[in-house]
């Protein structure tokens, strides 16, 4: 998938209210970009809501009428992230469905969140926040990891009731799932061992990735 498209995407993502309190969707969208840049480049911790009013062009008060507090908004620009690679939008980029053609979108899409420099950025900075507490990783995860490893086991279970796959536990190959895409070159990624993957060698290792787990799991 092209940038532009995921960054398409990542705007209507980010459009969607929390809360169900109504906003400027421009200014939101704003405000969300401008914050996820800033927690990348500066941390939690050296990001402020000045700073992203700053960055977003506008006024301190209006960051908080759209949102009540950092951690708030962190958790809400990493959803906005998170959610244009969720397995429902990858399925809609499908025109015949099979097992195959729909495994292999839902894991570009996964590759796309798991492998991008922003998301090798996001996990260093988890890490650095770790010896302090489980905070940040915390609003983090139910940010949008949780939701994603959800739908992936619901995902996996719509091919289970169909018959092409044969899993017991669907979260727990989910799991393994992200791990065949993810592994080796995360780690190695992660401590500067190596650079971040090229779109080629992402599409390599979704291959291999999508034809393991239907050799583990097809029927």
């Amino acid at each position: 998938m092209s940038q532009s498209m995921l960054k398409t995407e990542q705007a209507e993502a980010a459009a969607k209210p929390a809360r169900g309190r109504p906003r400027d969707v421009e200014k939101n969208n704003a405000i969300l970009a401008a914050a996820i840049d800033l927690f990348l480049e500066q941390g939690f911790d050296g990001t402020s809501m000045d700073k992203v009013a700053q960055r977003a062009g506008v006024s301190k008060q209006t960051v908080y009428s759209h949102f009540s507090s950092k951690k708030q908004l962190f958790g809400e620009a990493v959803h906005s992230e998170i959610a244009v690679h969720y397995p429902e939008r990858a399925l809609e980029t499908v025109e015949t469905h099979t097992l195959e053609a729909d495994l292999t979108a839902v894991c570009n899409r996964l590759a796309a969140l798991l492998m991008s420099e922003r998301a090798f950025a996001m996990f260093r900075l988890l890490v650095s926040a770790a010896a302090r507490g489980p905070m940040l990783a915390d609003i983090f995860w139910q940010s949008g990891p949780a939701d994603v490893q959800e739908q992936l086991a619901k995902f996996l279970q719509t091919w289970v009731d169909r018959g092409q796959l044969e899993i017991d536990d669907t979260v727990k190959a989910g799991q393994q799932l992200v791990a065949l895409i993810k592994e080796p070159s995360h780690f190695k990624v992660s401590i500067g061992v190596e650079k971040p993957p090229t779109d080629e060698e992402i599409e390599s290792q979704v291959t291999i990735a999508v034809a393991s787990f239907l050799k583990i799991y097809g029927v």
